[in-house]
């Protein structure tokens, strides 16, 4: 839910239409709708609240005044001004020299609208209320980056105790409906084949509930649907996506390409997934350099899957060195474990809950989520006293 209710000030019929479609998008509440700005201000005087956004259509120079004037009146509301330059050049600065915190062009269109929006909710103190999204990316093929990225979901889900949507990036032709056992009413694949029908029920209608907080929105799994959505309807969707939920976590596809970069550049966290051989590691490696030069502002966590200490040639130390990461995650074999999991199509913790993979995937969603580990209690005076004694005895 978007964390500001919007009051609509001279919008006229002509823009209503898409201006509330676009609300019902971004799940924001519309609290009223006024004719011009007097009467918007009347009721925000009988009604004080914080909490709202006045998004007003400012047409002429005599609207954009009012727009000066109800800025002075409501301090502290952020105001979004909708401006057809075609009319008047100059109304957009006027716009923004009335006070207005970002301003829109008309028509609306939906990536500058919904930038607008998120931008407007963090400047104004609730970025605390956005989404946020993480994608797990695979260094190689068989990494278990898919795996990682369920079972991610789950625990992030099970430690806030809210929802988690789990979604595909390869729409295309996914794997999580079969290896979930479910049959969604929707994939990702028709949705972006209808963009134009995109809207907030619609996603919400594809959506499969797994577990208590892990929902999935799934790639085609009937056949192979070849869609090439644009750039617009892919960020589209992710938007939508993302006002459902607190948290999103993306299982990324291995044919990186524009439309996934972009998609990957509205994360906040990524997590690099590499199994114990070299040609993984080394394709680990190029894949941190490429975002390097991309100079990806993301928090980035990097995970080594299917680790075995006792037969792996190099320690982890050793491996944080050679990829040149200051802090490297593993998660321990245990091909058993995934092999059960996935035939009973659960994650690990409802299918073997006594996995070290599992034990190792609580960490990791620790540590995305910023959650500090638990220490180890420390030992009372009177144990170690007897301790000593017993050890006293061992040797007597």
């Amino acid at each position: 839910m978007y964390p500001l209710k919007a009051l609509l000030v001279g919008c006229t019929e002509v823009v209503l239409p898409g201006l509330r479609g676009e609300l019902s998008n971004l799940a924001v509440v519309t609290e009223g709708e006024y004719f011009d700005s007097r009467s918007c201000l009347t009721h925000i005087l009988e009604s004080p609240s914080a909490e709202r956004l006045i998004i007003i259509q400012a047409s002429t120079i005599a609207e954009a005044t009012q727009l000066e004037g109800l800025n002075d009146a409501t301090s502290g509301v952020p105001i979004l001004a909708l401006v057809d330059p075609a009319s008047d050049p100059s109304l957009m600065l006027r716009a923004m020299r009335g006070g207005a915190a970002q301003v829109v062009r008309l028509p609306i269109q939906s990536d500058d609208f919904r930038t607008a929006m998120h931008r407007i909710a963090i400047q104004f103190g609730h970025a605390c209320g956005q989404c946020r999204t993480i994608t797990v990316l695979g260094a190689s093929e068989g990494c278990g980056a898919s795996t990682i990225a369920l079972n991610l979901a789950s625990e992030i889900g099970r430690l806030k105790n809210s929802p988690c949507i789990l979604a595909e990036e390869s729409f295309s032709f996914g794997r999580l409906a079969h290896s979930l056992n479910i049959e969604p009413l929707l994939t990702i694949a028709e949705l972006l084949n209808d963009a134009e029908l995109l809207d907030l029920e619609r996603v919400r209608s594809a959506l499969t509930k797994v577990e208590d907080n892990l929902q999935v929105l799934v790639g085609s799994y009937r056949s192979i649907n070849p869609v090439k959505p644009s750039k617009a309807d892919a960020l589209k969707l992710l938007g939508i996506v993302k006002q459902l939920t607190d948290v999103v976590v993306i299982d990324g596809r291995y044919t990186y390409d524009e439309v996934a970069f972009d998609s990957i550049a509205q994360s906040q966290q990524l997590v690099f997934v590499a199994k114990p051989t070299v040609s993984s590691i080394q394709n680990l490696m190029t894949l941190l350099a490429h975002f390097a030069q991309r100079e990806s502002l993301a928090q980035q966590f990097v995970v080594i899957n299917q680790f075995d200490p006792e037969t792996e040639t190099f320690s982890v130390e050793r491996l944080s060195e050679i990829i040149g990461v200051p802090k490297l995650h593993t998660v321990a074999s245990d091909a058993k474990g995934i092999r059960l999991a996935d035939a009973l199509g659960q994650t690990l913790r409802n299918a073997t809950p006594h996995s070290p993979a599992f034990a190792d995937m609580t960490l990791l969603a620790k540590a995305v989520l910023g959650i500090p580990l638990e220490a180890k209690p420390a030992a009372s005076f009177m144990g170690a006293a007897l301790d000593r004694v017993s050890h006293f005895f061992q040797l007597t």
